[in-house]
């Protein structure tokens, strides 16, 4: 297996981890292999494995016995990832509403402006989202390059610079959407897919309204899986 070099190490190894759970390599209720055989696999050392493995079992996604092992557990996270916890409900409020603002309009605007380029555009990160759902991936940077081709086919350029401003944001609400949908139920990222596709009909029909209506539904869907998930911290 290919050595692990990137700088949140644990997080990487983390990934994988859950990859593998997801896969079925590791059943519900199954222990892991030992933190020195998970250290050989992964190429990387028993401190980065134990950081991994501390932050699946903060997560709900593991369970630790002392002196017996690691065990997968089937429920879904409780936590956002660190990326995340900086974040309060009245961050990811005002976010969504900012994106509100800035996309239902674009939406509409892009169902009336968009030329036959841009509508291939948008179609093309759809398509790289649909591959993330095949692969298993997360695919919030396909994600956020969608909404940003529906802003930038309003031919207004203020509108795409608006939601780039805040593109970081963004991107790691969408990954720990993506995250929570992925975990609690296989079906809801391909349920996430198929609202995106509504949005690039919708948009390619010229139709202003349900270009709106679809994009607005998405958004606060997205709002009632991250504040729900929030509570739970």
């Amino acid at each position: 297996m290919v050595r692990i070099e990137k700088k949140k190490l644990y997080e990487e190894i983390a990934d994988r981890i859950i990859t593998q759970i997801k896969d079925g390599e590791f059943e519900i209720d199954e222990k892991l292999p030992s933190i020195q055989k998970l250290a050989q696999d992964y190429g990387v050392g028993q401190a980065s494995i134990r950081e991994a493995l501390n932050a699946l079992r903060v997560m709900g996604l593991v369970e630790i016995r002392h002196g017996e092992g690691t065990f997968v557990k089937h429920i879904k996270p409780k936590v956002f990832s660190k990326e995340m916890a900086v974040y309060t409900k009245k961050d990811i409020i005002d976010l969504l509403e900012v994106r509100k603002i800035i996309e239902v309009g674009a939406a509409g605007r892009a169902a009336v402006k968009h030329s036959e380029e841009d509508l291939q555009n948008i179609k093309d990160a759809l398509e790289q989202m649909k591959l993330a759902v095949n692969n298993k991936a997360i695919g919030e940077q396909s994600d956020f390059a969608f909404h940003l081709a529906i802003a930038k086919a309003t031919k207004n350029e203020l509108l795409a610079q608006l939601l780039e401003e805040v593109s970081d944001k963004v991107k790691t609400t969408m990954k720990e959407t993506r995250k929570i949908w992925i975990y609690t139920e296989t079906k809801s990222i391909e349920k996430l897919y198929k609202e995106h596709l509504e949005i690039y009909e919708a948009i390619k029909q010229k139709d202003v309204k349900l270009s709106e209506e679809k994009m607005l539904k998405h958004l606060e869907e997205v709002e009632y899986v991250l504040l729900e998930h929030l509570e739970t911290k």
